[in-house]
């Protein structure tokens, strides 16, 4: 079907037309208000600049979680910088409790990384075996981030590589309360606040060298405030070379520029900002575990992929070696545009309404050229693919908050548009065939449009008690185009097989939480939410050339999640100064979903598989903190995760894996550190050092495209340290220059955070259930100059 074809839909649920009248009552209510009260408002005095500039900073602070009827993490800049300048983002949530990071680019914002928070992921780590590859909403600023349909590449962490651009990030963990909920929510949701407008003027810039050729500069300005206008403007790059070793170097380079400009005025304010990011970086190989010698299956896995050479694994070629780059290669492309504003209007003394509009462009390329497997292969195999998939996507984004005796009520409605292209070529110049004229090729197109209402009440009977009541109606549609199957290059196969269809699942949202302030400074919480998630790509036949596709059986992926916890804050009382302790419980169940896996095949490069499952994920998180002097500031937390397949049974097998751990789930995360400041003089001298533990996890296998019950990765435990220098001067118009020197894996631990149990597709011969290892990086140095005007 030509993707010009449009394909009817079917009309809005009655879910989603109660929620569109809800908030159009609202919307009315809203205005009849603010008429009548126009005089009151514009009688008010004007609010002082700089605190309607903190309005405009959506950093959570600790008082505000006291109070929350959910689980909630803000991560402050220090945190932020206990990972070194040219850390990535998710290098940033690392020491947060209950959020596990695994990825192949050591301590650089230009590899991606995966993260889990409770066992949820987002990102890519280039394994299989996520039960929910897209399970966290990422926003920055507010926006989300997220490619709405997308399995793989849904979001990178390299979309945010220069972490100097963000001052702080906010995480919930689970689906929430319908105010702070997105489409991909399930398992949490992570904003990224960049630097804000401030009422004075400033400016940061900041210079980084470390190991392996890294080098970094950020610059941040800014104007402060005049006539109610603040802007800042930030940017910044940096590139590195791999710590791999071998013939090639796969350099890597980063970029990010941001820019916001904010008008406050006496009835709220007004922002309109920007961000752009550039990552080119190439992806290492895996590497055998173990030697692969010639067996019944095939030949041995040598450095180079011909006979008589060194057996290539990292306990024969080297732990961090490398194949050449004339043998294999894999580059990655991932940038975006995105603009968006906000406004905030006091409407009348009692309400207030938020509403934000946005545009996002996303770009991927993926090219890789893989020359190991093919001498001698027969013409028509394929050993390079091009893949540069993008999006477009738009949304506004409406609230009221309405200020009751005893409720605090929110109510808006959200529309989100994207338009999803996926170009995909096969081909092998040894024999003539290019990006131009290839032998495989697939275009698939998907069209999204999310509709959300919702309306919750934070009724407090009494001070110390507040209960959160909420409902949500989603609406996902999608239209899947297969525009191969209209035009394919001649000579090529379309590797999509399913045909052009359409889909749209309407479902309701509720949920509940509740806190309770047992002192001022201890509160008890919990909340229960079920969530619903659109399928990714796959699931509707993107780039499925072996499988059929049923979208009649298709189902929304459904998250019920419960939580408990309890919180303390306390000044002052005893040995505890500032002392901040945050412990829950959690169960979260995931169902209805679709599992794609990737599976590389030799000459084909890749099929996909699927299979259908439900899984369990349950723990206990907890983490405190405090500076019980000046001098010092302690940090510490241990999250235990249990998480298990209620049911995965793989496409055209009957057999049910129930039962078996949920891969690449540790069964227990932990971080401990240490900080200690002393002034000499001038010069403010803060030495630091923190100890990251990751526990056990357990493969996924190719070979049976399902979980593993009896093969586990070995837990690791890295330890970082750095001191910083700071120095106040009035030389230059700077008020302070800092250095900052650091190690990072200072016992140069060796560990594979990225371990699987291949098919044998990727290097052939004999491989087929070998385990093959990404590993992490060896003993890193860094100095990081910072001055501030």
């Amino acid at each position: 079907m030509s993707r010009n074809v449009q394909i009817p839909m079917p009309a809005l649920r009655p879910a989603v037309l109660v929620a569109s009248c809800v908030m159009c009552a609202i919307a009315s209510m809203s205005v009849a208000r603010a008429a009548v009260n126009v005089g009151t408002v514009s009688a008010q005095s004007a609010k002082k600049n700089r605190e309607l500039l903190k309005a405009t900073n959506s950093k959570l602070t600790k008082k505000q979680i006291l109070k929350a009827t959910q689980t909630e993490r803000v991560i402050s800049r220090r945190e932020i910088n206990a990972n070194g300048p040219a850390a990535g983002a998710a290098q940033a949530l690392a020491l947060a409790p209950g959020i596990a990071v695994r990825g192949y680019g050591g301590i650089s914002g230009s590899a991606r990384y995966e993260i889990a928070v409770r066992g949820v992921k987002v990102g890519w780590s280039s394994v299989n075996g996520d039960v929910e590859r897209n399970g966290i909403t990422v926003l920055f600023d507010g926006v989300p981030m997220n490619n709405l349909i997308s399995h793989n590449g849904g979001w990178d962490s390299n979309e945010i590589p220069i972490m100097q651009l963000i001052s702080g990030v906010n995480v919930i963990y689970g689906p929430g309360n319908p105010d702070t909920r997105w489409f991909d929510s399930v398992g949490g949701t992570v904003n990224f606040v960049p630097v804000q407008p401030t009422e004075k003027a400033n400016a940061d810039i900041g210079l980084t060298y470390g190991s392996d050729q890294t080098e970094g500069a950020n610059l941040i300005v800014n104007t402060g405030t005049h006539g109610g206008w603040s802007t800042v403007v930030a940017g910044g790059f940096s590139r590195n070379n791999t710590f791999r070793t071998g013939s090639f170097s796969a350099p890597s380079r980063s970029s990010a520029l941001f820019a916001k400009t904010v008008k406050t005025f006496s009835a709220g304010s007004l922002s309109i900002g920007g961000y752009a990011d550039d990552t080119t970086e190439f992806r290492p190989n895996f590497i055998p575990v173990n030697p692969i010698p010639a067996g019944p299956n095939g030949s041995a896995i040598t450095v180079d992929g011909t006979a008589n050479t060194p057996l290539y694994s990292q306990s024969t070629t080297g732990y961090y070696s490398s194949l050449p780059e004339d043998v294999w290669f894999k580059q990655i492309v991932v940038r975006d545009r995105m603009l968006y504003s906000k406004l905030n209007l006091d409407i009348a003394p009692d309400l207030t309404m938020h509403d934000m509009v946005w545009y996002r462009h996303g770009h991927r390329v993926h090219w890789r050229v893989d020359n190991y497997n093919y001498n001698g292969a027969p013409p028509g195999t394929v050993n390079s693919e091009y893949y540069n998939p993008r999006s477009d996507t738009y949304g506004n984004r409406v609230s009221f908050d309405w200020a009751l005796p005893m409720d605090l009520v929110k109510a808006g409605a959200s529309w989100i548009n994207q338009t999803y292209s996926t170009p995909y070529t096969g081909y092998n110049e040894t024999y003539g065939t290019s990006p131009a004229n290839p032998v495989q090729y697939n275009n698939d197109t998907l069209t999204n449009t999310y509709l959300t209402g919702f309306v919750q009440d934070a009724i407090s009977p009494i001070k110390s008690f507040t209960i959160t009541p909420g409902i949500a109606a989603v609406d996902f549609q999608t239209q899947f185009f297969n525009n191969g199957a209209s035009y394919t290059p001649p000579g090529a196969t379309n590797q999509t097989v399913a045909p052009s269809d359409s889909k749209v699942f309407t479902r309701l949202e509720p949920s509940v939480g509740a806190v309770f302030r047992v002192t001022p400074h201890w509160s008890l919480y919990g909340n229960g939410a079920e969530t619903y998630q659109n399928p990714g790509d796959n699931a509707f036949g993107a780039y499925s050339g072996s499988n059929a596709i049923n979208l009649g059986s298709l189902k929304p992926v459904k998250s019920v999640d419960y939580e408990l916890g309890t919180r303390f804050l306390l000044r002052h009382a005893g040995l505890l100064r500032h002392f901040v302790m945050n412990a829950d419980v959690y169960r979260d169940r995931l169902s209805n979903e679709t599992l794609a896996t990737y599976i590389s095949t030799g000459g084909n490069f890749a099929t996909t598989e699927f299979a259908s499952a439900s899984a369990t994920y349950q723990g206990l998180n907890v983490s405190a903190q405090d500076s019980p002097s000046w001098h010092w500031h302690v940090f510490g937390n241990v999250a235990v995760t249990r998480a298990h397949f209620d049911s995965y049974v793989p496409s055209g097998s009957t057999q049910n894996y129930a039962g078996y751990p949920v891969s690449y789930s540790p069964d227990l995360t932990a971080a401990l550190g240490l900080n200690y400041r002393v002034a000499f003089g001038s010069y403010l001298v803060s030495p630091g050092v923190s100890d990251q533990y990751t526990g056990s996890q357990y493969l996924f296998s190719n070979v049976a495209n399902a979980p593993t019950n009896n093969v586990q990765m070995p837990s690791y435990n890295i330890v970082n340290t750095q001191v910083a220098v700071k120095a106040g001067t009035d030389v230059f118009g700077l008020s302070s220059v800092t250095v900052t020197v650091g190690i990072t894996n200072l016992l140069n631990k060796r560990y594979d955070p990225i371990e699987y149990l291949t098919s044998g597709g990727y290097f052939g011969g004999n491989s087929a259930g070998a385990v093959l290892a990404d590993p992490g990086a060896p003993r890193q140095y860094f100095i990081n100059l910072n001055a501030r005007f």
